[in-house]
């Protein structure tokens, strides 16, 4: 019976280690996306902090937040961990306070959340800053001026309504980002 569940848990083992060495290369291949929709379905059974991590990253650099919430839960064996689980939980946070903001009005101004480059910590920054200008009342669209960057920020209001962030630099859109 022994050897029975030792070979099935090397059998296991393998395939899971071949699932991760997936996620790594295609993560450092750049397809992103794929780790992150791939990973996001199997966050549950991933114990391995480094693959949630990169899972974590990749789906920052698409744009898709909501599977961090579950990231999150599994990031707490070293500091190094913990402070991948809190960026990403700060990421998180900030999009559901700017979700709020663009959509109920909520008062953010005596928020402050720690720092990232990442664009939603920009945007959430500026805004709790007050240092924004609103270009139109309904739907609510704002604009952030940094001097040779700009944000635009709006709502697309539906059955779902969306925020959306347009990236300029110099003019020029060099980026858009969707949230829900």
């Amino acid at each position: 019976m022994i050897k029975i569940i030792l070979s099935l848990t090397f059998i296991i083992s393998s395939v899971l280690a071949g699932e991760f060495d997936a996620i790594i290369k295609n993560y450092d291949s750049g397809l992103y996306k794929k780790v992150c929709l791939n990973g996001s379905k199997k966050i549950y059974t991933i114990k391995n902090e480094q693959i949630l991590s990169l899972i974590g990253d990749a789906c920052i650099r698409v744009d898709y937040i909501n599977p961090l919430g579950d990231v999150v839960k599994g990031l707490v064996s070293t500091k190094n961990f913990r402070e991948n689980g809190s960026y990403f939980a700060t990421i998180l946070l900030q999009k559901k306070l700017l979700y709020q903001f663009m959509n109920d009005n909520i008062d953010i101004t005596k928020l402050r959340l720690p720092r990232t480059a990442y664009v939603l910590s920009v945007v959430f920054e500026n805004i709790a800053k007050k240092n924004y200008k609103v270009l139109k009342k309904s739907p609510k669209q704002i604009e952030i001026d940094l001097g040779s960057k700009k944000y635009i920020v709006w709502l697309k209001t539906g059955k779902l309504s969306k925020v959306y962030i347009g990236e300029y630099k110099n003019g020029e859109l060099i980026k858009e980002h969707w949230y829900l």
